[in-house]
């Protein structure tokens, strides 16, 4: 196998796979649990951020998607090299792997506590039995394995979750019409919050939210752009998106409406004392023909390694690209690819014990607890590749300070004050886009002066 094919599947993915491989690393096991977790308990609130990404794909396919296509570059972090400085790509690549390991911890915990919860089963078995053959193929296969593995994988997750809404609304009692009755009744298909506080998710909070969010992680995150940029040219990548969003926007509707279903569910059936997330797994396992939930814990599984393995590609791809082969320029392919599987195992262990600290946490709600993790770790480098992308006159020094200070900020609010974390991404983005344009003016007054 070449680098090229490990680490871009030789740009020859079908932009209908890229698509349905975006779609399956971003639908990981902490949607397909938390959302419906968090409809049971309170309503759709979030269901508008989703509405965002077309707003934001239109810019991300203008100008971010030719500027990585015609890089050629493995990892989007060397761009920032080329624009700015190396120690602007360390910096960045060294925070998205941060994040990416971080990530797989949650991916590979979420279910594992779950069916632990419900079924009884060893929650480190759970874990390592998802971790060790998802980093195995991630490996060996490189990315056009973990492409094509994803399409099978979304595939079987969205059977699974449609299997699951026709259950809840067949068993509903009054059916479907007891569903809708029962679910306006409750208020549980509210869509907004027409609060203007900004200390929860309210509508103007997801609006926002939503397009930082949106857009931090369809131009700087580095298991999105691997996708698109695997497709043959600008117009493949564009179509990967455009049919990535509608294919996001309509199956979540799936997801939301599990949560409703489980509410209406269990408003006639008994339901144990638990953890929200631990709701629709408790369903499955109890409820559902022993058929139909076999096919369901698969699909649990298929959504976890469909994000694990794109998280652990993505790392090795990054780290690879953005340390090894940078400080060994003159490395050979057979070299680089080994250290390629290297990292790949690497990672996935890292995050494998991650995985397992968290198991010894009291986490509320990981749907809140990883939209934080989102906006603390990944808005710096949103603010980065749109100062590439739009400031072409600043250098480097500014960009960089802009960077920390928009890091330092957002950990600020974290830490200092009661916003919701959605606003996390857009005031990162803020701080870091105001900071960079203040000081660019003044070096360019002083410059004059």
């Amino acid at each position: 196998m070449k680098t090229d094919d490990f680490f871009r599947a030789s740009g020859r993915i079908p932009s209908w796979a890229a698509a349905v491989s975006i779609y399956a690393t971003i639908i990981s096991s902490v949607t397909y649990l938390t959302i419906p977790a968090k409809a049971f308990a309170t309503d759709w609130t979030y269901y508008p951020m989703l509405l965002t990404i077309p707003m934001v794909v239109p810019l991300v396919t203008r100008r971010y998607l030719p500027y990585f296509q015609r890089s050629g570059c493995s990892s989007a972090y060397e761009l920032l090299e080329r624009r700015f400085s190396p120690l602007t790509r360390w910096m960045a690549s060294g925070l998205f792997c941060i994040y990416m390991i971080v990530r797989i911890a949650l991916v590979l915990y979420l279910p594992a506590l779950a069916l632990s919860t419900v079924a009884g089963w060893s929650i480190v078995l759970c874990i390592v039995l998802v971790a060790l053959p998802t980093m195995m193929y991630s490996a060996v296969g490189g990315l056009k394995a973990v492409i094509w593995g994803d399409v099978v994988q979304g595939a079987v997750l969205i059977l699974g979750a449609i299997f699951s809404l026709a259950y809840l609304i067949t068993h509903t009692e009054g059916g479907a019409e007891g569903f809708i009755s029962l679910a306006f009744e409750a208020d549980k298909i509210r869509m907004v919050d027409w609060d203007m506080s900004a200390c929860k998710a309210t509508w103007w909070v997801i609006l926002v939210g939503g397009l930082a969010s949106n857009l931090i992680s369809y131009t700087s995150d580095q298991t999105i752009i691997q996708r698109y940029m695997a497709t043959r040219d600008i117009a493949a990548g564009s179509r990967s998106l455009w049919i990535n969003a509608w294919l996001y926007i309509g199956s979540s509707v799936l997801f939301y409406a599990i949560g409703t279903g489980l509410y209406t569910f269990y408003t006639t059936h008994a339901l144990p004392e638990m953890s929200i997330d631990a709701v629709y797994p408790y369903f499955i396992v109890h409820q559902l023909p022993a058929a139909v939930s076999i096919l369901l814990v698969v699909a649990l599984a298929a959504a976890t390694m469909s994000t694990v393995s794109s998280c652990i590609n993505s790392l090795a791809t990054a780290f690879c690209m953005d340390f090894v082969q940078r400080l060994r320029p003159s490395i050979s392919e057979r070299r680089l690819l080994f250290s390629a599987r290297l990292a790949s195992i690497a990672g996935g262990t890292m995050g494998l014990a991650v995985a397992l600290m968290m198991s010894t946490w009291q986490i509320s709600s990981l749907l809140d607890y990883f939209n934080t993790t989102l906006g603390l770790l990944t808005s710096g480098l949103g603010s980065l590749f749109f100062m590439a992308v739009f400031m072409p006159k600043l250098k480097a020094a500014v960009a960089l300070t802009g960077f920390i200070v928009g890091e330092a900020v957002v950990f600020a609010v974290w830490l200092l004050t009661p916003l919701n974390f959605f606003l996390y991404g857009a005031i990162g983005l803020a701080a870091s886009l105001g900071t960079s344009a203040v000081l660019n003016l003044l070096t360019r007054r002083k410059s004059k002066l």
